[in-house]
């Protein structure tokens, strides 16, 4: 397994797993952070647009998991992606 980025595929990849870990922050975030925390903040104002036809889908309570649904089906995409090329 190489962690260098040498063609497309690898950038895809590469931009799949900075997603998942961004994903995963902000479900920790989210868990145990603040409210009125900045980083929070960000990443809500970015990842909402994503996670709502997700969050139609699962019952709200009192734990969001769509952030780790999220992660999930992009690890997923990831491995087709390396199984396919």
């Amino acid at each position: 397994m190489s962690y260098f980025v040498n063609d497309a595929v690898g950038l895809i990849i590469a931009f799949l797993n900075v997603a998942t870990f961004v994903a995963l922050i902000y479900c920790f975030l989210q868990t145990v952070g603040d409210d009125r925390s900045r980083l929070l903040g960000i990443l809500d104002k970015g990842l909402s647009p994503i996670l709502a036809p997700l969050r139609r889908f699962l019952p709200r309570r009192g734990f969001d998991i769509s952030p780790v649904i999220l992660a999930v089906l992009l690890q997923a995409a990831a491995a087709l992606i390396k199984r396919r090329w």
